[in-house]
């Protein structure tokens, strides 16, 4: 059944949430349905305490009460979804919507507002969430306890065992026995040839003892192994741990969660760092980025680019090396891709406020010889991302890779563009129901 709704969704059906009458047909608005709604628990005081499995969401439509695609994942001691394996504390009591749980949805399936006094026929109405458009407008959810129905739809179908993701966006095949190595990304209209990406890169490297005997570790040195699975009508979670050893150092062990979304895909890494190693591992690097598969006539910005424009041709020039030099920062990470071929993508790197200010590269290298391994094709046709520079000041890591896709920036400015992206800002007002 999940398999054959998100088929729906591509086929049919998809056709009309693909392009929400609610929304409207600008291109802030069409850039905003694909934001995903979270809302914690802690902001939706009338729900806390209420066993998971009795909540669901709905919108009033064609004068009644739907269900739509909802999820709830309860949270770690890490702010990561909570498994068994991971050994990690979960916050709040288990089954029960508390602490710092999590409610998602997708923005585009808000509904119009329901009259007053209107009840779901079945259960109650616990709180009305009101998000607003970009011409701020105001949409509604709302989510309710004991009342049975559940929408069919699932936006995320994910084969762990094939390492095949479909949703009505886009297609990513991975190596099944390493999610770091993708094999093939498509997205729905592009019109290139092939796969968007050559690959995923995930780097790390330091001096051992002195920063002139620098090993690195690539993906296939950093062998994940799957400790938990989560699949659901909003996201598919894998946490995953792999050992990262330099020289024969076991330097730590690091927490993966990946995360695929309808329309974008997150990486998130946690790790502690014993002291002794931060003492003897000397000039530390960790480098995330897409290698793009011949994405020739491609137009690259960033955070701090200003006027600079990367033209992707193969050759780096004077602006593509002035906006490697610029860089970023953990205030201004993120980097504008857009192929020209109806795809767009969106990154984001995104570290909790402790580790604000930790030194940020950009990764972006133009040239069609050059061999950065691991990888299947000649080239970095442009290989995009960043590079985070030592230790931070504590002794842990926490950080997360966001790539979000598109058809295109629907002729927005780069930051409005962004902002419209990823900002949950004040765009979501809760509205308690009373108690009975």
């Amino acid at each position: 059944m999940r398999a054959l709704s998100c088929l729906f969704l591509m086929a049919g059906v998809g056709l009309t949430l693909l392009s929400s009458p609610l929304l409207g047909a600008n291109g802030a608005s069409r850039v905003a349905q694909q934001r995903v709604l979270e809302v914690t628990a802690g902001k939706l005081p009338s729900a806390r305490g209420i066993k998971i499995k009795r909540l669901s969401l709905v919108r009033w439509r064609n004068g009644g009460f739907e269900p739509v695609p909802f999820q709830i994942d309860e949270l770690d001691e890490h702010d990561l979804v909570w498994f068994d394996k991971s050994e990690h504390e979960r916050q709040g009591d288990p089954g029960v919507f508390d602490a710092r749980d999590e409610l998602m949805a997708l923005f585009r399936d808000a509904g119009e507002k329901a009259p007053d006094g209107e009840d779901p026929g079945q259960g109650r109405v616990l709180a009305e969430l009101e998000v607003l458009n970009p011409a701020g407008d105001s949409l509604y959810f709302y989510l309710v306890r004991d009342h049975e129905p559940r929408s069919p739809v699932h936006y995320v179908e994910h084969n762990v065992e094939s390492g095949v993701t479909r949703t009505p966006w886009y297609r990513l095949e991975v190596d099944p026995e390493n999610e770091l190595n993708w094999r093939h990304l498509g997205y729905r209209g592009y019109e290139g040839d092939g796969s968007i990406i050559d690959t995923l890169k995930m780097r790390m490297s330091a001096g051992v003892l002195s920063r002139f005997t620098r090993m690195t570790l690539t993906n296939r040195n950093l062998d994940p192994r799957l400790l938990g699975l989560k699949t659901g009508p909003i996201r598919s979670v894998m946490h995953l741990e792999t050992r990262v050893v330099i020289s024969g150092i076991p330097v730590m062990t690091m927490q993966v969660q990946a995360l695929r979304y309808p329309a974008h895909y997150e990486a998130h890494t946690y790790a502690e760092i014993p002291f002794m190693y931060r003492a003897t591992l000397k000039e530390p690097r960790v480098s995330v980025s897409m290698d793009g598969h011949e994405q020739y006539g491609a137009r690259v910005k960033t955070a701090r680019a200003g006027d600079l424009v990367g033209r992707v041709d193969g050759r780096m020039d004077n602006q593509e090396r002035k906006l490697v030099e610029r860089g970023l920062s953990t205030d201004e990470d993120w980097i504008l891709f857009d192929s020209g071929k109806n795809f767009s993508l969106l990154t984001l790197l995104e570290v909790p406020k402790p580790l604000s200010g930790i030194p940020l590269g950009l990764i972006y290298q133009d040239n069609e010889d050059k061999e950065v391994k691991p990888e299947r094709y000649p080239g970095q046709l442009p290989n995009l991302g960043y590079q985070i520079r030592g230790w931070p000041p504590d002794d842990k890591m926490r950080f997360a890779v966001k790539l979000l896709f598109d058809q295109s920036f629907h002729g927005l400015p780069p930051q409005r563009y962004a902002s419209l992206r990823t900002d949950q800002g004040d765009w979501v007002r809760i509205h308690p129901r009373a108690p009975e």
